[in-house]
């Protein structure tokens, strides 16, 4: 009985101090680090990035490749085409127009969940997609 004290006694502990000490990096402290802002857009004279030219060819470069972001593809999240980026996936919509802050897709790359493989996105391309997100996610 007392050994079984200790051992919940100890996984609690363990827990507790995980949380406290390695949940890893919040939203903002990773947003922070990258050097990425979510006021006005911010890369150079960008005001209106473009789906067409700027954020689609980073989505099917880096994240709608075999096996990852396609038709079945995780969490039924498809980044090929403008349509299916605005269908979401299993869990509701990943862009939300005008807040890139809500956006699951900023929140995924941003804290280097995706990709999952390879090199993470060039803080360009998270800023361009950022700033695309916050000018109301349009199809241009």
């Amino acid at each position: 009985m007392y050994t079984m004290k200790i051992k919940i006694v100890f996984v609690l502990f363990v827990g507790i101090a995980f949380c406290v000490y390695g949940c890893g990096k919040s939203f903002d402290d990773s947003a922070t680090e990258l050097g990425v802002t979510f006021g006005e857009p911010a890369v150079g004279d960008r005001q209106n990035p473009s789906f067409e030219t700027d954020i689609s060819p980073i989505l099917t470069q880096r994240c709608a490749l075999a096996g990852c972001h396609v038709a079945n593809g995780p969490e039924d999240v498809d980044l090929r085409t403008y349509a299916t980026l605005q269908m979401g996936g299993e869990h509701g919509p990943i862009v939300i127009a005008g807040n890139a802050k809500e956006s699951e897709l900023v929140e995924e790359i941003v804290k280097g969940k995706m990709p999952p493989d390879g090199s993470p996105l060039e803080v360009s391309e998270i800023q361009l997609i950022i700033d695309w997100i916050n000018s109301g996610a349009k199809r241009n």
